[in-house]
């Protein structure tokens, strides 16, 4: 049987599954008023003519009667949106419209909160560590948990890079604008920026117990069983790396244009100051005159401003301009205590030291691994996992294991990885055990 085609079937069916934008405001408005609730044929045309015409689209019109527009737009909304009940004359949603409307109407009212994602993050990582020691089916908790709650995850941040596209946009819009009050508007951009920005370090923080959680997901690799999970695993790694990479894509678009908010004010500024200065002289230009005091000339400013002599043995006074910001007193900075939690630093030093240490060998036998495969072709990985337990520890084999198999199944195209269950033991600890794996270049 053909495979399903997701291009040429919505080819063939994308005006019925996406309204245009005239139909789409009417589902809306049609939703935001009645929802599941029964509505009729006025109440669809009084809400059409309101719509138009708040668009200030006549073309309908101009082409067709309103009647006829109307019609139209009835019955093009009832073949995938709308039901109509012949017997009551009366129209309904249909579920595929009202879904469409809820997600509209979710999305838009959905508001960033990173003490939630944190919420989710700490119930995911309990319920992980619950199903661990109960030793349950890793698989159920992705389908009852996990997938539950990254959909809400990811929305989070999508909100944020919306934002950010958000207040680019406006950035971009009052840069060439006119208007006086575009200095206000910018600083208010800068400060929306600023706010997003501690909202994506907000959400980092939220994202590190995600790291507790990968753990949790190594322990599981060291199980007889874990070659089910892996395709698990490797979806909620997955789902942490792109997660952390796009929290750093928000960073990094926010550092590139606050700069420019910045040089902008600061031009705009001094081009500001040098406007009116000239807009000054001139005034005085225009304004002043020469007026003769006995023997001595003086030009006379407007509005009674002291004179200067046109002649005189002594100095005339020089006209000084200081931009305020290099007179005007600057805030005292407040000193701040620090106090070194000193054991704890040593904690997190020694933690990080060993997690250094671990992730280098783990490194190491990784690329010892792929170096000998790509000598020979192929490599049976069971007996260098018992020659890392004997060099290193069991938990670099276990890593390692994770890291070899992720990447020779990152790389479908070069490796075919074969496994087969049936179990090795250890040659002195029979309590350590691993099925045959190997590994060959196609």
């Amino acid at each position: 049987m053909e495979s399903f085609n997701l291009y040429r079937e919505a080819k063939d069916q994308y005006e019925k599954l996406i309204p245009e934008k005239n139909d789409g405001l009417i589902l809306l408005s049609l939703y935001a008023k009645y929802k599941d609730k029964d509505f009729t044929e006025e109440n669809i045309i009084s809400i059409t003519n309101k719509i138009f015409k708040d668009q200030g689209n006549n073309e309908f019109e101009r082409s067709r009667t309103e009647y006829n527009r109307n019609n139209t737009i009835i019955l093009r909304l009832q073949e995938s949106f709308l039901w109509r009940n012949e017997t009551k004359r009366t129209y309904q949603f249909k579920k595929y419209g009202l879904e469409l409307c809820q997600n509209i109407e979710k999305r838009l009212i959905e508001k960033y909160n990173p003490a939630k994602i944190k919420r989710f993050f700490d119930q995911l990582h309990k319920s992980l560590t619950e199903y661990i020691e109960a030793d349950k089916d890793f698989n159920e908790w992705i389908e009852d948990h996990f997938d539950l709650r990254m959909p809400e995850l990811i929305s989070q941040i999508e909100i944020l890079d919306q934002q950010v596209n958000e207040s680019v946009t406006d950035f971009k819009v009052n840069i060439k604008s006119e208007d006086q009050s575009i200095l206000y508007i910018l600083k208010e951009i800068e400060i929306r920026l600023e706010i997003i920005k501690e909202q994506s370090s907000e959400l980092k923080n939220a994202f590190q117990i995600s790291y507790d959680i990968d753990e949790l997901l190594t322990d599981i690799l060291q199980k007889n069983d874990s070659y089910n999970y892996i395709e698990n695993i490797q979806k909620v790694q997955k789902f942490h790396d792109n997660s952390r990479s796009q929290l750093e894509q928000v960073s990094k678009r926010i550092e590139k244009i606050k700069p420019r908010i910045r040089e902008f004010i600061y031009d705009f500024n001094k081009k500001d100051f040098d406007r009116k200065t000239n807009k000054f002289i001139y005034y005085l230009l225009e304004k002043s005159f020469v007026k003769r005091e006995k023997s001595t000339k003086r030009i006379q400013f407007p509005n009674n401003l002291s004179g200067l002599k046109v002649k005189s043995i002594e100095h005339s006074p020089t006209l000084n301009i200081i931009p305020i910001r290099e007179i005007s007193p600057k805030l005292p900075v407040e000193i701040i205590k620090r106090n070194i939690d000193i054991p704890k630093r040593k904690v997190l030093l020694d933690k990080t030291i060993k997690w250094k240490q671990d992730k280098e060998r783990i490194m190491y036998w990784t690329n010892f691994a792929f170096q000998e495969l790509e000598e020979k072709g192929s490599l049976v990985f069971t007996p260098l996992f018992f020659k890392i337990v004997d060099k290193d520890r069991l938990t670099i084999a276990v890593k390692t294991a994770h890291s070899v198999l992720r990447k020779s199944t990152k790389l479908k195209q070069r490796y075919k990885v074969e496994i087969n269950q049936t179990p090795v033991n250890h040659t002195l600890n029979k309590t350590i055990s691993l099925w045959q794996m190997t590994i060959q270049k196609k």
